[in-house]
């Protein structure tokens, strides 16, 4: 088999395997392959964010190394997976490293050929978003339990708790005391995000006036969510609103809700976008629950 047989078949095998023939068989002909040694870096954190990568033959790992040169790895991956996607949709620097495990060929698509493909077939770009969603629980999950491991074996007793906090109000009361220009030592709040009622959210909505942004955790999203609405969780903000946002109007008026509980989430997810300059954000009074009372359209997880 030639080169550019086993290129199509491995693209056929990859997340680009739904692009038509058309564009795989191009692909095929033009990529570069890289072939890696073992132990070779393909980049590492703070590199460029100039090509993503295939895998043709042989495993790379990627991981992270802490300046106590610990390393956590996040993955080993084979022939057909792919990496290096996330410094390119975010258009940071790496945050990981890449190696060789024994030698492995590379399939190398450059950024500016990437960043082509994003574009003119989007559902590429939703099922990188729904890949990185996914990686995102994942590591929530680990860190909690991390965090968890190392609460328990660090905790001191509530007296020794009890006296930090009391120490460090103490010193902070002081210096605001002695310093009439001293540090706040509670923060001013912002101005309030304006409410809006679900009857008129629901026709600024109809006469496409406006989007409607869900804030709820994406588990609950899928359970039941306003008909139409995007889903944009504070936790996974950057990377959703990369997929959904990064384009809209910024004039655009954008209505933000949740459920009564997800209160505060709505609210960082609101002022998220007025950070980036959206400058018609509101909330929608009373969340999904009023939404549903007053019998406006939802939908639903379909029932197995």
């Amino acid at each position: 088999m030639d080169s550019q047989s086993e290129n199509t078949q491995i693209l056929k095998l990859s997340v680009l395997r739904d692009l038509p023939d058309k564009e795989l068989t191009e692909l095929a002909q033009t990529l570069r392959t890289r072939v890696v040694k073992a132990d070779e870096v393909i980049f590492k954190s703070g590199d460029p964010p100039d090509a993503f990568y295939i895998i043709c033959s042989g495993q790379v790992r990627v991981f992270v190394r802490h300046k106590n040169r610990t390393e956590r790895q996040f993955s080993v991956l084979g022939p057909g997976q792919h990496f290096g996607e996330i410094s390119l949709l975010t258009g940071e620097s790496r945050t990981a490293i890449a190696q060789g495990l024994g030698e492995a060929t590379l399939l190398v698509v450059p950024s500016e050929r990437f960043e082509r493909l994003i574009r003119d077939y989007p559902e590429l770009s939703r099922k990188f978003v729904r890949e990185m969603r996914d990686w995102l629980l994942r590591d929530e999950k680990i860190i909690e339990e991390e965090a968890d491991v190392l609460i328990r074996s660090t905790r001191g007793s509530w007296r020794d708790f009890i006296m930090v906090i009391g120490v460090s109000i103490f010193l902070a009361v002081s210096f605001n005391f002695l310093n009439p220009h001293g540090i706040r030592l509670i923060p001013e709040r912002p101005d309030p995000v304006p409410l809006i009622s679900a009857c008129n959210a629901l026709n600024a909505y109809q006469q496409k006036k406006a989007f409607i942004v869900d804030a709820m955790p994406n588990n609950f999203y899928r359970l039941e969510h306003i008909k139409g609405a995007y889903n944009l969780p504070p936790t996974q903000f950057d990377i959703m609103y990369m997929a959904t946002f990064s384009k809209v109007d910024k004039g655009m008026e954008i209505i933000v809700y949740g459920s009564t509980i997800s209160a505060p989430y709505d609210l960082e997810t609101a002022n998220k976008l007025l950070l980036r300059g959206f400058s018609n954000v509101k909330i929608l009074n009373g969340g999904l629950p009023i939404w549903k009372g007053d019998g406006y359209p939802v939908e639903k997880k379909a029932s197995k």
